[in-house]
């Protein structure tokens, strides 16, 4: 089943209706493409807009061949089978009940990660040398990062903003060691003139 169709149901599930919005309207445009505009689909749960998003990119390689060396002056191939992927998904949510009228609360969450496995499969003939029969790499779906926000106005002319994140899997960027979890929360208050 289509990822989009499977949302498209779940979200469905809640029965959502549009809200009243009392003069608060909000346009967002999804996507341009072929002279056409798509609008992106429009979830309720009570009166608080919910918006999936998701960025997902990758390959699939199936008995590609490798070249392995030379063995009596004949080319030793093996092959490969490689899956990797990478990407983002989250939801937002956009409240128009706030402390100042007509003014939207937005808030958040998302990860990013990545997918990689692969397996080099050996030829029948240098098992003689005892190469194995293949040799798997990969962890499979790793977190990049977990994130979290929240906008709300306290005023007309100021704004509260806290975000946080989090990176499961942390690497030293000089020498590659683990070093754990990677965490960050942070707020600011902004003021408009």
């Amino acid at each position: 089943m289509d990822v989009s169709v499977a949302l498209n149901e779940f979200l469905k599930s809640f029965s959502e209706k549009a809200p009243k919005t009392d003069g608060y309207e909000e346009y967002i445009p999804s996507m341009v493409g072929n002279d056409q505009e798509i609008y992106d689909p429009q979830y309720y749960i009570g009166d608080t807009r919910v918006m999936p998003r998701a960025e997902i990119e990758g390959s699939i390689q199936n008995n590609a061949r490798i070249p392995l060396g030379k063995l009596d002056g004949e080319e030793v191939h093996g092959s490969r089978d490689r899956k990797r992927g990478f990407g983002n998904v989250g939801v937002d949510f956009v409240n128009p009940n706030s402390m100042v009228d007509n003014v939207p609360t937005t808030f958040g969450v998302g990860a990013s990660g990545q997918y990689f496995t692969q397996e080099d499969k050996y030829p029948e003939v240098l098992k003689q040398f005892n190469f194995p029969d293949s040799q798997k790499f990969g962890k499979g779906l790793t977190i990049d990062q977990l994130s979290a926000y929240l906008n709300t106005p306290l005023s007309e002319n100021v704004d509260l903003s806290v975000k946080g994140r989090i990176n499961p899997y942390y690497v030293d960027p000089v020498d590659g060691r683990m070093l754990g979890k990677d965490k960050y929360i942070g707020g600011e208050i902004r003021y408009n003139f």
